[in-house]
């Protein structure tokens, strides 16, 4: 059941945060600026520097809520269902013995 609810919750999450910042971050481009984000960067109305701002502000604010909502969902599967239901490249490395 836990490799599942990782399956749904460690994929979905990241899905939804990044449909969820890409909306937020449009609405908060287009009050601020009274101009639509650029989304096509071959547009002739829109200049150079605006379309790599828009570029810069839409990659870093999608990669940030993506992370965050990855850290959410493997605390929450590791919470719920233990270590192992994550994959291994999530899981919290193994302490050894040291005598």
């Amino acid at each position: 059941m836990g490799k599942l609810a990782w399956q749904v919750i460690g994929v979905g999450a990241p899905i939804a945060a990044t449909f969820v910042a890409r909306k937020a971050l449009t609405f908060v481009w287009e009050k601020s600026t009274k101009r639509p984000a650029p989304n096509n960067p071959v547009d002739d109305d829109i200049s150079m520097s605006e379309a790599l701002a828009w570029t810069i502000v839409s990659g870093v604010g999608v990669a940030v809520a993506r992370l965050v909502a990855q850290r959410i969902a493997a605390t929450t599967v590791r919470n719920g269902f233990g270590d192992e239901a994550l994959p291994k490249k999530f899981r919290k490395p193994l302490e050894e013995d040291v005598d």
